[in-house]
């Protein structure tokens, strides 16, 4: 059930990385994740008061999950999007496929996770797969991918942050309830953000219908329902099992963008999504490894 809820959410991100691609024109980034994420967060926040106890929460794990919040919630909605203003929709989720590698990178280097040969292997798949893919020529469709990726990759790193740090408060607390306070002090923290830096009020928040249509798809099935299911997927299996399914993200962006957006699909990025997915098979199937406990 864990790999299956990690597999929908990440087809679901897939799907949410193009359908940003096409709408974030009409908007600025920050305005458009803070109005994205507090939507979502005002849907779940009902289902929560609706359906859940809250339990007590300790005034340090609040602490924490306030952080985990602003990294998961503020952050990596922000450079999601900002990223998918510069670069293409399947090299976008190519880069964001890494993410179970820079996962047990962060995993390691804090103690969560051993690093075998094994994955170091499957890493230097992925950086041959990701090399392709960033070697090719997208200038006529994103002339600023390369500011792109560099977002993106900020991205990344807050994704693998909270996968790491996040799974003893969902045990603790559970997925709905962790899900529900981290997004709404992310989405609260990015709006504050969006009023200092963006335009909401001025523009940004001037969406035509089929705009807003793919903002409340984005909101509630492409934010809520999505994250929902991952921290679910958290609670059953390993951050390291989950993340195998990031490669059913690039797969989804990059035959929905091209039917969508228009955008190329050559031999190049084929062959990047194709290794690495394998990198994330080998990196995650390592059974002879066992996690670190964490501390």
């Amino acid at each position: 059930m864990g790999v299956l809820l990690a597999s929908l959410s990440t087809m679901i991100g897939g799907v949410t990385v193009v359908l940003t691609r096409l709408t974030i024109s009409q908007s600025d980034s920050l305005t458009f994740a803070s109005v994205r994420y507090g939507l979502a967060a005002i849907f779940l926040l009902a289902i929560l008061l609706i359906t859940t106890r809250i339990p007590r929460i300790s005034r340090r794990d609040a602490v924490w999950l306030g952080v985990f919040g602003v990294i998961m919630f503020s952050g990596f909605p922000y450079f999601m999007t900002r990223a998918l203003e510069d670069t293409t929709a399947a090299r976008g989720a190519l880069m964001f496929a890494t993410l179970p590698l820079i996962t047990i990178l962060i995993g390691t280097l804090f103690r969560v996770e051993h690093l075998t040969i094994r994955k170091l292997i499957g890493i230097g798949i992925a950086i041959t797969g990701s090399s392709i893919v960033l070697g090719e020529n997208v200038a006529d469709a994103a002339p600023d991918a390369l500011r792109g990726d560099g977002f993106m990759f900020l991205a990344i790193l807050c994704a693998a942050s909270f996968n790491v740090f996040s799974p003893r408060y969902l045990a603790r607390y559970g997925s709905l309830l962790v899900v529900v306070l981290t997004m709404t002090i992310g989405s609260a923290a990015l709006f504050v953000l969006a009023i200092a830096f963006g335009h909401p009020f001025s523009g940004s928040l001037d969406f035509n219908l089929e705009g807003w249509i793919i903002m409340f798809l984005l909101a509630i099935p492409g934010a809520a329902l999505m994250n929902f299911m991952w921290g679910r997927s958290l609670q059953l299996i390993t951050p390291t099992q989950a993340t195998i399914t990031v490669g059913l993200n690039p797969v989804t962006a990059l035959f929905l963008g091209a039917w969508i957006l228009s955008e190329p699909v050559t031999l190049r990025i084929v062959a990047g999504v194709i290794l690495l997915i394998i990198a994330i098979v080998v990196t995650t199937t390592d059974n002879r490894d066992s996690p670190a406990k964490p501390r």
